[in-house]
């Protein structure tokens, strides 16, 4: 591991070990708050046993949030994590094949124009769906995630975000992002499906209710180091019926320019996700995936049944069977867990 990532690493460890330690009133999943400045992050190990490839366990991720909220124009927010540590796999001994990698996940400043409106500047996630906003894995239902949720598009925004808090009910939220050039830091190539520059969208979300919500997403962007472009036009609806909660996503987009391997024009997906609470600390849930990729002929389909115990607020363990058809991307046939917990 290069120096740098030794260095970020153990200042990781050291800040999520002792935190707790400061805080006489510190709750699990609260963070830490020193004055006007909050700490916070979690972490998610996940184990793997796909039908088609080798069993293992990783260190999904060691996140950490430093957040500050020092006056209306003077607010950053930083999270930082390491990803993709190997700490065991087939025919392995442990920890004898991990290289973290660290990731620069946001780092912006929010200024209060208004009660409304607050401008962003920095690198933020791009606000195309929702769990791409959410994505922190104690937040969302299941270990594996719909590549509907990130497959067609760039995860971040590098520039400028505008936000708008509507106070009629009738009226949707608004968010404008632009990139005018490249991503900060941006994630290592094998961590991405591609790289995306000078983007710009527009996301609407209505809330229907406490929790639920729906929403639509506008964007374009260029594909980096190519000739081509593309425009996605995203869907995105959460509805809680008592103990039921459902929840979907769908993009559709247009590429545009010459790519000999691009075998369509337009690439598209949509997933559909059931869950149920058994009691407090016991839900079950169902998800189906669809997905065309621009570069594969055959759609990729997926289908999946979990089961998650959230014996704390903040602790989440959960278990999960996906079968898959067609096209072999993100997602194969296997039994996925994880252990997550917020701190």
């Amino acid at each position: 591991m290069h120096l740098f990532n030794k260095c970020c690493l153990s200042a990781l460890l050291i800040i999520s070990v002792i935190t707790p330690a400061w805080a006489g009133e510190y709750h699990l999943g609260e963070g830490y708050s020193v004055g006007d400045i909050n700490i916070a992050g979690y972490v998610n190990v996940v184990a793997e046993a796909p039908h088609d490839g080798k069993t293992q366990v990783v260190g999904d991720d060691l996140s950490l949030f430093v957040s500050g909220r020092f006056n209306r124009y003077l607010n950053p927010f930083i999270e930082a994590e390491f990803t993709s540590a190997t700490l065991w796999h087939q025919s392995s001994t442990v920890l004898s094949d991990n290289h973290p990698v660290f990731v620069l996940e946001r780092l912006y400043n929010d200024s209060n124009l208004t009660d409304n409106l607050t401008l962003r500047i920095g690198k933020m996630l791009s606000p195309i769906g929702e769990w791409n906003t959410i994505h922190a894995s104690p937040l969302v239902w299941t270990t594996t995630r719909p590549m509907t949720t990130y497959r067609s598009f760039p995860e971040y925004t590098s520039g400028v975000g505008l936000n708008y808090s509507s106070q009629n009910t009738l009226l949707p939220d608004l968010q404008l992002f632009w990139q005018p050039d490249g991503e900060i830091r941006a994630r290592p190539r094998d961590l991405v499906t591609r790289e995306y520059e000078h983007t710009e969208g527009v996301h609407l979300n209505w809330a229907i209710g406490l929790t639920d919500k729906v929403g639509v997403t506008l964007q374009h962007a260029d594909i980096k180091d190519s000739n081509e472009d593309q425009t996605l036009l995203g869907f995105n609806f959460r509805k809680t019926l008592g103990k039921f909660q459902f929840e979907t996503e769908a993009t559709h987009t247009h590429v545009n320019g010459s790519n000999p391997a691009r075998v369509r024009d337009d690439e598209w997906g949509a997933y559909l996700l059931g869950g149920y609470a058994i009691n407090d600390k016991w839900s079950t849930m169902l998800r189906y995936e669809y997905f065309a990729d621009r570069q594969v002929s055959q759609g990729s389909r997926n289908a999946l049944v979990g089961l998650v115990w959230r014996p704390d607020p903040a602790i989440f363990w959960k278990l999960e069977y996906v079968k898959q058809d067609g096209a072999r991307l993100n997602i194969g046939t296997g039994i996925y867990a994880s252990f997550s917990v917020l701190f």
